[in-house]
């Protein structure tokens, strides 16, 4: 059970209600065929295969598949960075794995390499930030840079090993930007196609000479990595460069990604620039930056549930003594539950409610609720405990 201490200006609260993870939009896909194929794949497209070895009987591994594998934020990451794949350790194909990777929990998380190597694993379930964390730190780990660059430094230019070298250095997040400068500036003897590829590949943020470069080719670009491929590019560029801004603290980094974003990417534009802002304002505590791009998000957006849920339970983790957040936090909370309907965004309504320290309204959505379920013959000893919860609290 978690334990949140939340202060406010009304009342001190200590909330003993569980607060869930949420998700609604499209998280993992998995790969459907067998382990075997997985790491075919994952060699051939030079990725990591991730595995959840789970079992049908492990609360863990429920949970994780319903509230966190389906997070549009974790969908997105693992989804773009690794081959995903789910393997019921009681049937065959698990069981095999098994023999070569023992699991001794469930679920145990393996990220293993297109050789079959382990690159990390982890037993026990995870929320979605530490998911994502888990991810981050096994791209790192996955560094393959070292065994380009001793034969880069003694003067090998073969194109396929410069470009194997850049994209090494680009997964686990190492400086390329140099050595893809110098490679392009000697004037390789290659074909146009082999330096438009190049250059794709050494993209890695939106402020940089190498991104006009691919933007003015991308007649001739896109042909060759597909157009889905070409628009992820410059979504990741630009949010490498509002990494950046946030880093070195410079918002003019915020503004040239957007802008970059709307002359490229205009479709997803407006979105961005309000993520983009979002991300840089919190991060800085700028309260009324972060208000005018949460209020940005939500009206782009609003009636998207993971952005009610994420803007809210942002507000209330970092802002829970402003009370002009913390009336939108409540505002949201209550569209993302009448969007849910369900227990968990009812439980997580009166965690916001109970913040911004209206327990009355809180209550009243509870007896609601209860009166609702209570006409349908259903069990009400749910919300008979939150409601017995709530008016110990009124004092």
């Amino acid at each position: 059970m978690h334990i949140f201490q939340i202060k406010a200006p009304v009342v001190k609260i200590i909330l003993l209600i569980f607060i869930p993870a949420f998700s609604f939009s499209q998280g993992i896909i998995f790969f459907e065929g067998t382990w075997k194929e997985a790491l075919e794949k994952a060699k051939k497209e030079d990725k990591i295969v991730f595995v959840d070895s789970y079992t049908t009987w492990c609360g863990p591994c429920i949970k994780m598949a319903k509230n966190v594998f389906t997070q549009e934020s974790v969908g997105k990451f693992f989804n773009e960075n690794f081959i995903n794949i789910k393997l019921d350790m009681e049937k065959e194909d698990g069981v095999s794995f098994g023999h070569k990777y023992p699991v001794k929990a469930y679920p145990t998380l393996h990220f293993i390499d297109g050789d079959g190597k382990v690159v990390k694993k982890v037993q026990g379930g995870q929320q979605a930030d530490g998911l994502i964390a888990l991810g981050e730190a096994a791209l790192k780990n996955n560094d393959q840079s070292g065994k380009y660059a001793e034969e880069y430094e003694a003067g090998n230019r073969d194109y396929q090993l410069v470009l194997s070298y850049v994209k090494a250095l680009n997964n686990a997040g190492k400086p390329s930007l140099k050595i893809s400068n110098d490679y392009l500036n000697s004037n390789p003897a290659i074909t146009e196609e082999q330096k438009l590829r190049f250059v794709f590949e050494a993209v890695v943020d939106a402020d940089s000479r190498l991104f006009e470069t691919m933007v003015s080719q991308s007649d001739k670009i896109i042909p060759l990595v597909g157009k889905d491929t070409y628009l992820k590019k410059i979504i990741k560029a630009c949010d490498n460069t509002v990494e950046k801004a946030i880093q070195f603290e410079m918002y003019s980094l915020v503004e040239e990604a957007s802008k970059k974003m709307k002359t490229h990417h205009p479709d997803e534009a407006e979105a961005f620039a309000h993520k983009a802002s979002y991300k840089y304002t919190r991060a800085f505590r700028d309260e009324k930056g972060f208000i005018k791009a949460y209020r940005g998000m939500v009206k782009n957006d609003s009636k998207n549930p993971d952005v009610l849920y994420g803007v809210s339970k942002d507000i209330i983790n970092s802002f829970p003594e402003n009370q002009e957040m913390l009336k939108d936090a409540a505002s949201y909370a209550e569209k993302f539950y009448e969007i849910k309907n369900d227990n968990e965004a009812l439980n997580y309504l009166c965690h916001v409610l109970m913040v911004q320290g209206d327990i009355k309204t809180a209550l009243k959505h509870v007896n609601a609720k209860k009166d609702e379920v209570q006409k349908k013959g259903e069990d009400t000893g749910f919300y008979d405990n939150m409601i017995k919860f709530l008016e110990g609290k009124k004092v």
